[in-house]
């Protein structure tokens, strides 16, 4: 054999050599996804063991209490507390503000009223669970609240006594 007869068939046995490599790489026509020939791992490691078959869970946002209140259940209880402080008392639960206050208990509840023909207006603190509330202030006043005693009412400050 010449030495161009020797150079071209190392050149075919090289191409050939190639064509066979890449063709192991070649998807299978009946498999729809590729298969690797070696195993592959990912450039950046998986933070989950792979002997764990069980689901990593998601956190969830918990709850601002154990049981929460109900707009509703709030007002209730405000009702409840403050309803024997009037004589003739109508209560405007649909008009209740509900603020959440920075300290505890975390709920404040302004339930406004009419009696007697005043303007009225209920205050609570709330906290605990609707099953076993914690009530630290309930007030029954036939003067409502201004804005600037119902901010330190969220702030916690100035609250006085219960009852």
């Amino acid at each position: 054999m010449t030495s161009v007869g020797k150079a071209s068939s190392v050149t075919v046995a090289l191409l050939l050599l190639a064509a066979g490599a890449l063709a192991g790489c070649a998807p299978e026509p009946s498999s729809s996804t590729p298969t690797p020939a070696v195993e592959q791992t990912p450039a950046t490691p998986d933070p989950s063991p792979t002997a764990d078959p069980t689901p990593t869970q998601t956190p969830t946002k918990a709850p601002e209490t154990p049981s929460a209140f109900t707009e509703s259940e709030l007002v209730q209880i405000c009702i409840d507390a403050t309803n024997s402080g009037y004589d003739g008392v109508e209560f405007d639960a649909a008009g209740a503000r509900i603020e959440k206050r920075t300290v505890t208990p975390e709920w404040l509840v302004l339930v406004p009223a009419q009696t007697n023909g005043y303007d009225a207006e209920s205050a609570c603190t709330i906290g605990g669970s609707p099953a076993d509330p914690d009530i630290e202030l309930s007030s029954a006043s036939i003067q409502p609240l201004s804005e600037e005693q119902i901010q330190k009412l969220i702030r916690g400050e100035d609250e006085g006594g219960t009852d």
